[in-house]
């Protein structure tokens, strides 16, 4: 879709926005620079600011702004105008009836992926700049459940970076099923069981009972795509 170019000046790179489509589903890209940020961007770019984020900090309202422009140009593609996607539970998005859908930013890099719902079950996207050695190792606990979780990976990614890619994969299956959930759960409630390494992709096993349709044993399959700075992660269904 071409982005009309403006001189107007806004946190979002609108030069390197892309869109592309996937068989149904649309993923929406961009950059953006929060210390670019100035309120009137909302107005410029037609986003309404919600009243939870008036008093937000700038970086925080960038983040939102990128996120939900995203949206707003992938529903386009799906001939569908909204101009406002509240902020529902555990801050998921809430998106037109019929549509699924996930948004996800790290540092500078905001991503929204969409399918009509006809087509999806659920959807799930996490992107994550590289947790840093000495944190991967604080939190290294609270991510996998085993050493089991990240010993395959160890010979291809360093320690950090394995557990990087675990800690999206699990995001991402949060995104993609909480609303067939109904409630919060953590990371112990699924580990990982295979990586397909030359498919780049690995699967995720439910670990306890979430739901009547999110059982123990139920698996599912999780795209990622590695990049110098990030890991980028995707469940659909």
């Amino acid at each position: 879709m071409d982005v009309e170019r403006s001189p107007r000046t806004t946190c979002i790179d609108l030069n390197f926005l892309s869109v592309r489509r996937n068989r149904h589903l649309i993923t929406a890209k961009c950059h953006f620079d929060s210390t670019l940020f100035n309120d009137t961007d909302f107005d410029f770019l037609a986003i309404s600011l919600p009243d939870s984020l008036k008093q937000a900090v700038p970086k925080r309202k960038s983040e939102f702004l990128a996120g939900r422009y995203l949206a707003k140009i992938a529903l386009q593609h799906l001939g569908r105008s909204c101009h406002y996607i509240a902020i529902g539970e555990n801050r998921a998005p809430v998106w037109p009836q019929g549509i699924l859908g996930s948004i996800s930013h790290s540092s500078n890099i905001a991503q929204c992926v969409i399918a009509e719902q006809q087509y999806h079950q659920y959807i799930g996207l996490d992107i994550e700049h590289w947790i840093t050695q000495n944190d991967a190792k604080d939190i290294a606990s609270n991510i996998v459940t085993s050493v089991a979780e990240y010993a395959p990976l160890m010979p291809f990614l360093p320690f950090n970076k394995a557990l990087t890619l675990i800690f999206s994969a699990k995001e991402s299956l949060f995104k993609a099923i909480y609303k067939n959930v109904g409630k919060y759960f953590d990371f112990s409630a699924a580990q990982v069981t295979s990586f397909e390494l030359t498919e780049n992709e690995l699967t995720l096993t439910l670990i306890q009972d979430l739901s009547f349709t999110m059982q123990r044993g139920k698996k599912f399959k999780c795209k990622y795509e590695i990049k110098d700075d990030s890991v980028t992660t995707l469940i659909t269904h």
